[in-house]
């Protein structure tokens, strides 16, 4: 009999934790870098504003795209909000290709877009290479680049650069000005 009441207490011990312990698994999945930057990029690609800036940090650092370069990346939660209204109005879609892979904190992803932005260029789509990094469940900074390697890719930012043309010298001055500006090229 006491064998018995042993095994039930044994048994009721076991049930209460295996009841437990999906709910901490869950949380636990939730906070994990990767899956915050999966749920980043759903929500970024079915345009919930909303929903992207709840998994990023107030003090949101990114780099990526024309109007958020390395010399002038979009801070804070302000500057981040406009660029993901840009991304909805131009209908960017965006897919992570392959496993991210995980550091610690730091998440590196493979991103494949589409939007009609590309088609001018005649290609179908563009691939970029990311790196986030997560904060309490959440992505503190951002950088993507294009990957060049990728013939879209290629193609589409060849397009882009004859769009801008060649950099203008700037005015004679005689403080140096256009010795400088080639210099600054790297052709001087």
């Amino acid at each position: 009999m006491r064998l018995w009441k042993g095994s039930l207490v044994a048994l009721l011990l076991l049930t209460m934790l295996l009841a437990v312990l999906p709910a901490s698994l869950a949380v636990a999945a939730a906070d994990d870098p990767a899956t915050v930057v999966q749920r980043f990029f759903d929500a970024r690609t079915r345009g919930d504003v909303q929903g992207a800036l709840a998994l990023v940090a107030d003090d949101i650092r990114l780099v990526g795209g024309p109007r958020c370069t390395p010399a002038n990346p979009c801070l804070g939660i302000s500057a981040f909000r406009a660029e993901m209204q840009a991304i909805v109005a131009d209908h960017i879609q965006m897919t992570i290709v392959g496993i991210p892979q995980v550091s610690g904190t730091t998440v590196h992803v493979r991103i494949e877009e589409r939007a009609d932005i590309f088609s001018a260029a005649g290609v179908e789509r563009i691939v970029s290479n990311g790196t986030a990094e997560v904060r309490d469940g959440k992505i503190a900074s951002l950088n993507s680049s294009p990957d060049a390697s990728d013939a879209q890719t290629a193609q589409f930012l060849a397009y882009v650069g004859a769009q801008q043309g060649p950099p203008t010298a700037p005015p004679r001055t005689g403080g140096g000005g256009e010795a400088s500006f080639i210099r600054s090229l790297g052709d001087g």
